[in-house]
């Protein structure tokens, strides 16, 4: 990890454990070393931080092109991996960095459900995950996240925030769209799958 990285993700862990009992299971599962995609939920724009304090490793992240219309956060994010992309529209431009953030041997964050769920439910997948990691033919960590999607709620009543990763998917190639739709909708369950673990315990 790099310097800044090390110590923003230091200090936001320390004050995740203390407000919300933040937690991370399943670190074990991620690859200690080359590309790999997670693959986790979406319920909170606070999701790629999160994942972020969970994981052992220096992840990178598609964020939507609106929030780096503000300097600051742009920055921020920026400082912290963002990856721009322009929703509702093929991304050319999003799709070439997240596949070299692959190549460099890094791992790429992505929600397969593209937008955040207001119901706590999973969403029907886009087939971007799938498209990025088949084209890539590189592992996908599932992950899953619970407790995101309230913090204020989580500090006051100390439920705590987790985030679960998965037994990871091996490498697959994909090279056309029905490809990239049965991998997208295999991790789907996978993290169904997880869901369903999480919520037994």
């Amino acid at each position: 990890m790099t310097f800044h990285y090390q110590f923003g993700r230091t200090v936001l862990l320390a004050s995740a454990r203390l407000l919300w009992r933040f937690r991370a299971t399943g670190r074990e599962r991620i690859p200690r070393g080359g590309p790999a995609v997670i693959a986790c939920n979406h319920i909170s724009n606070w999701d790629p931080v999160l994942v972020g304090l969970g994981c052992p490793r220096e992840i990178h992240f598609l964020a939507k092109e609106e929030l780096f219309r503000n300097r600051f956060l742009s920055a921020i994010i920026r400082a912290y991996n963002a990856i721009p992309v322009r929703r509702g529209a093929l991304d050319r431009r999003a799709l070439r960095r997240a596949t070299d953030v692959l190549k460099s041997d890094e791992v790429l964050l992505m929600f397969p459900e593209g937008t955040r769920s207001t119901t706590g439910k999973l969403r029907k997948p886009r087939p971007g995950v799938g498209f990025i990691a088949g084209s890539s033919g590189v592992p996908v960590v599932p992950a899953y996240i619970a407790g995101s999607e309230a913090l204020g709620r989580s500090f006051r009543t100390r439920k705590p925030v987790r985030v679960a990763f998965g037994t990871p998917l091996p490498a697959e190639k994909a090279e056309t769209r029905e490809g990239y739709v049965a991998l997208t909708d295999r991790i789907m369950d996978a993290i169904r799958d997880l869901k369903r673990e999480v919520e037994r315990e």
